[in-house]
């Protein structure tokens, strides 16, 4: 017979991905490496819409760029994670779930708000609020503690009160152990105590367990939040900190956080940069935190004279049972020692009227976690409160355009455009995607001409334009679209795809490969970046690569049908028949629809003279397969219709 499988199995490849843009609720959305997380610098745009500034610091969990957002030069604190956190795609989804807790915490004046957590290129970022050092270059309590010289005890017991409240608020709206209380994750801002990185020593531990294998981390430049296993038992925490049963294995709670402040206030009272059980490293991580938990174990700690002493030592106390059941019993006993060194109390903080940016920034977060219908109940409250924000009209309209609901979608962006202008490229550049998934392609390209207008290099609307170019056979204009969103965000995983594709109908393959290598770089879990370069190894009859790049894929997305059709396809052109009817069947597992599986698998059956599979699968072909596929139509009949008679 002729072969239908090689007539067949490139037709069809994974549909182009509809590239999104970032939700914009969060302004006020051989092997690769990806690139190291702190290869951002000066000038670079982060997702298209965050310009980097600086870097603000660099710690066990990555690093943390001061960004703005571009229109709007919105400040905002970016934090970028480790490799280890991000090794594949369970760790990806478990950091992210947990990590959205911190952005779940309501407005409270003792925690810095997390405003979104989000993917660029395969890297996960948090967004958060900006907290400027003071006069003297001091960011928070570690900063404060260089001096050498112990706090006041009036600034002392403040401080932890102000603590103890961002805490109780924290453990009360889900946080149930932060995890890696320190001075460095303490921010002081105007003389307030803002606590930082909820949620985050969670991510890490259930990202790590969601992969294979642990690490050992140890900075060289001091000891930092590092992953750790002992005796067969994996842990999370930075050495100094860890209370005794993390150290032993045990579960945590809200007691195993007040040791850790144990630590601090003891700190704040010595006037110590270091907690009271470690001594010097000596480059043994396992000595040092076995040294660490002896001496916690036994209590040997410089004692804190006056006041704290008490409060300090029930911190302390190496049982968990034996110390402070929450932190609203800690600031029952600290209030008072502040009442009467300073005369004054520390009201209990009220909540901030909740703004139509509040509900905004939640039903961005819910919409991250692919709640939509709970996203919308949150965007309508916001436009209860404000009706012209256009925030919540954008991401409104993002949320209906997932769910099918193009024309309300439009209505929603044609109301941003009607009533704010900084938020224009945003609005333009979202209501061209929803145009392009309805086919409307000339006018979505109207719209991403306008989004460009109002922003020259925003990289989404480059990014947009150039795939619906490609739709529209003009694929030259299309790579100068790309090229553009690769000149100004060169990590643009997206945009090297798209142009690889649109290499790839120009038939220059070798190109193409070039740019799904280049998006690969950038996100290594990238499954559609690996299964395009396959599709290209195809077509250059190097199917061998081919189908170890169809396994990268496959790994990330085991539920994309398109890329078991492909494999099989590359295993039967090798002549393994057998394994490539498996991916066949695994294909049409996933989606009995899929034609050209049914086109591909009856080409091989009859190859391999399984007619009666072979007469079953080129129904099925035929009974799915659209009206475009003429030839393949045409092609499948006469092969019934001569299996049917002979």
């Amino acid at each position: 017979m002729g072969n239908l499988t090689g007539i067949l199995r490139n037709i069809f490849g994974r549909r182009g991905k509809r590239i999104r843009v970032r939700n914009p609720a969060q302004f006020p959305k051989p092997q690769q490496t990806q690139p190291s997380y702190n290869d951002y610098k000066k000038g670079d745009v982060i997702g298209g819409r965050y310009e980097v500034h600086g870097i603000l610091g660099k710690g066990g969990f990555g690093m943390v760029f001061l960004v703005s957002e571009r229109g709007t030069r919105q400040l905002l604190a970016v934090k970028t994670f480790r490799d280890e956190f991000l090794a594949d795609r369970n760790a990806r989804r478990a950091f992210q779930k947990e990590a959205l807790l911190w952005v779940h915490l309501e407005k409270d004046p003792f925690i810095v708000a997390a405003r979104w957590v989000e993917k660029f290129s395969g890297r996960l970022f948090v967004g958060m609020d900006y907290v400027a050092p003071d006069t003297e270059g001091r960011l928070n309590l570690h900063d404060h503690l260089l001096c050498g010289k112990p706090l006041s005890a009036e600034r002392t017991a403040e401080w932890a009160i102000q603590f103890c409240f961002g805490m109780e608020h924290a453990n009360a709206h889900g946080v149930r152990c932060h995890g890696d209380i320190k001075p460095a994750n303490i921010l002081i801002s105007r003389g307030t105590v803002r606590i930082t990185d909820f949620g985050l020593a969670a991510a890490a531990e259930v990202a790590w367990k969601a992969t294979i294998g642990p690490h050992k981390p140890v900075p060289a430049d001091g000891l930092e939040f590092s992953m750790l296993r002992r005796n067969g038992k994996m842990y999370c925490g930075t050495p100094g900190y860890i209370p005794p049963e993390v150290y032993r294995g045990e579960s945590t709670d809200v007691r195993s956080d007040i040791y850790s402040f144990g630590l601090v206030l003891w700190q704040m009272a010595i006037g110590s940069a270091s907690p009271p059980f470690v001594g010097p490293f000596r480059g043994d991580i396992e000595t040092y935190l076995r040294e660490a938990y002896e001496r916690q174990i036994s209590g040997r700690a410089r004692p804190v004279a006056g006041l704290l002493k008490t409060i300090v030592e029930r911190c302390l106390n190496p049982v968990a049972s034996q110390r402070y059941s929450n932190f609203g019993e800690l600031r029952s006993d600290l209030e008072p020692i502040f009442q009467k060194l300073s005369e004054k109390t520390i009201s209990i903080p009220t909540a901030d009227e909740r703004t139509a940016e509040f509900w905004s920034n939640k039903g961005g977060s819910l919409e991250s976690m692919r709640r939509r219908e709970d996203a919308i109940v949150c965007y309508d409250k916001a436009l209860a409160i404000d009706p012209h924000y256009a925030p919540a009209l954008i991401n409104k309209g993002n949320a209906l355009d997932v769910l099918g609901r193009h024309k309300e979608a439009i209505v929603c962006y044609d109301k941003a455009l009607e009533t704010a202008s900084r938020c224009a490229d945003y609005a333009w550049g979202n209501k061209g995607l929803c145009l392009a998934r309805l086919g409307r392609h000339e006018e979505a390209l109207v719209c991403y001409d306008k989004a460009l207008l109002s922003d020259p290099l925003y990289v989404p609307a480059w990014r947009s334009k150039g795939a619906s170019l490609a739709t529209l056979g003009r694929h030259e204009d299309a790579i100068a679209c790309l090229d553009k969103a690769i000149s100004i965000d060169r990590r643009d995983s997206a945009a090297w795809n798209s142009k690889g594709s649109a290499l790839v109908k120009l038939g220059r393959h070798v190109e193409a490969i070039s740019c799904f290598d280049k998006a690969i770089a950038s996100d290594p879990l990238y499954a559609a970046a690996w299964g395009n370069k396959g599709r290209s190894l195809g077509s250059l009859n190097r199917h061998e690569e081919a189908i170890t790049c169809y396994d990268r894929a496959i790994a990330t997305e085991p539920g994309d049908a398109s890329l078991w059709n492909n494999k099989g396809a590359s295993l039967a052109a090798l002549g393994r028949r057998a394994e490539g009817l498996v991916c066949f069947d695994k294909a049409l597992t996933i989606d009995p629809r899929y034609a050209m599986a049914w086109g591909n698998k009856a080409g091989t059956e009859d190859e391999v003279g399984r007619t009666t599979d072979a007469l079953r699968s080129y129904t099925k072909f035929l009974e799915f397969a659209p009206a475009e596929y003429a030839e393949q139509i045409n092609y499948a009949r006469s092969r019934l219709s001569y299996l049917q008679n002979r």
